[in-house]
């Protein structure tokens, strides 16, 4: 006989389904309240730790600066560097404390900063040098309800490497370079040397991204050691025609090394040849700089903007003389000759000194062809001409020749899309990074 079921026999199963319910809205609670102070969490000590790193690095390349530690003298383990690195460490430290974290030196218990130096990082057509700073931070999350089933303390690590190069030599000091990383075609790409009495480089290197040209049977350029003469394309010199032997590299220049701001020329008034055989130009917009009917032309310092084309700037058969001055081409060609005045004085053109700040000048820039500016610059030196500072063409090529029996001076730096050096007289070329352009310090998070 079958037993009848009491009404009240399925009593309580609603609660079991109810407790189930309950443990995994906890569950999802947990990981939307808890998951989100952790993340939280995660993104200030991140936050905290990119600051802290950032504040030490532009405290080094302050300091650097004002303690006159540039590429040339950087040099782990010396005095100057363990100052900025304890003023690096310093800053950092006083960063995380305004950002409610405690740090110290001892990067070893997860909560600290390092300073790392490098002075030796070859690279093959390079040595890099830079310090790191090194910043790490553990937070603590206090969770709301993960200790219910996890009783060990949640912690998030945050770490952040910001690096500083201090001021580098513009393509790091070397005198010469081409920019084209081309193989070698004809007499069209890289690095081209000739002449009858070749190129002597005083000071600094010679380099290509791409192809290495001699022109001639005889030697065609000796630089002085311990800077040498390199190429990471494709050459037809040989060993007879280079002093030193040329080595074949496989890294090309970094774009940072030869990256310059344009100039501004906003706030620059136009201005246009004066009339007269003798004159003198001040700073300003010009269309067009040339010596037609002229016998003397004098530039006072400062920036000269010159937007003219085919030629934007020619002094070719006039006395000139300009120091300070920065000539920036948008457009066209520059084409200078030098040459003396009736009493026996060169022709000069100097770029500006970095004190007092020449801006908008730019201090070491004699010559600059603008990006996209596909011109080119010849200048020829003699006995009678003088040339100081960095001469910059990232998309145009550049000529340098010498006249006469005397040798012809440069004391400059070559940087174009294309380089030829060659003349009837030995071109001396004279680089001093004191008269040149150079990077300014610069500071970038490492990944």
């Amino acid at each position: 006989m079958l037993k009848k079921l009491h009404p009240n026999s399925e009593k309580g199963q609603a609660i079991v389904l109810l407790v189930f319910a309950f443990v995994g809205f906890l569950g999802f609670a947990a990981l939307a309240i808890d998951g989100g102070m952790i993340y939280a969490d995660r993104r200030h000590a991140q936050n905290a730790t990119d600051a802290s790193s950032l504040a030490g690095a532009g405290t080094a390349a302050n300091s650097m600066e004002s303690n006159g530690i540039y590429y040339e003298n950087f040099i782990c383990g010396s005095a100057g560097l363990s100052t900025v690195s304890t003023a690096a460490a310093q800053a950092a430290i006083n960063r995380a404390t305004s950002n409610d974290y405690t740090i110290d030196t001892d990067i070893n218990d997860n909560h600290g900063v390092q300073i790392v130096c490098v002075d030796d990082e070859n690279k093959g057509s390079y040595v890099d040098k830079y310090l790191d700073i090194v910043t790490m931070i553990t937070r603590t999350t206090n969770t709301a309800l993960m200790h219910f089933v996890y009783t060990g303390p949640v912690q998030e690590q945050a770490e952040t490497i910001a690096r500083v190069r201090p001021r580098t030599p513009l393509a790091f000091g070397n005198a010469i370079v081409a920019l084209n990383d081309a193989a070698c075609s004809g007499n069209s790409n890289g690095v081209i040397v000739g002449g009858s009495s070749g190129s002597y480089v005083h000071g600094g290197g010679i380099f290509s991204n791409g192809c290495l040209k001699c022109n001639g049977n005889h030697l065609l350029a000796t630089v002085d050691a311990p800077d040498g003469i390199a190429f990471a394309g494709t050459t037809d010199c040989a060993s007879s025609q280079l002093s030193p032997v040329a080595s074949h590299v496989t890294e090309t220049l970094p774009i940072a090394s030869y990256d310059v701001d344009a100039p501004d020329c906003s706030g620059l008034p136009n201005r246009s040849m004066p009339a007269g055989k003798n004159v003198t130009l001040d700073p300003g917009v010009y269309s067009q700089i040339n010596d037609n009917g002229k016998d003397t032309v004098v530039l006072n310092p400062g920036l000269y903007c010159l937007t003219g084309s085919p030629i934007a700037f020619k002094i070719t058969t006039a006395w000139f003389y300009g120091d300070g001055v920065t000539l920036y081409a948008t457009n066209g060609r520059i084409l200078i000759s030098g040459g003396g005045d009736d009493f026996g004085n060169p022709s000069v053109l100097n770029a500006p000194a970095s004190s007092p700040d020449p801006s908008p000048a730019i201090s070491g820039m004699l010559i600059y062809l603008a990006e996209g500016n596909t011109s080119d610059v010849q200048i020829t030196g003699n006995s009678e001409s003088q040339f100081t500072g960095t001469v910059f063409a990232p998309d145009g090529d550049i000529t340098a020749t010498g006249t006469g029996d005397l040798t012809a001076p440069f004391n400059t730096q070559l940087i174009g899309y294309n380089v030829q050096v060659e003349g009837n007289a030995l071109i001396d070329i004279h680089f001093d990074g004191a008269n040149t352009y150079a990077v300014p310090p610069r500071l970038d998070l490492q990944e």
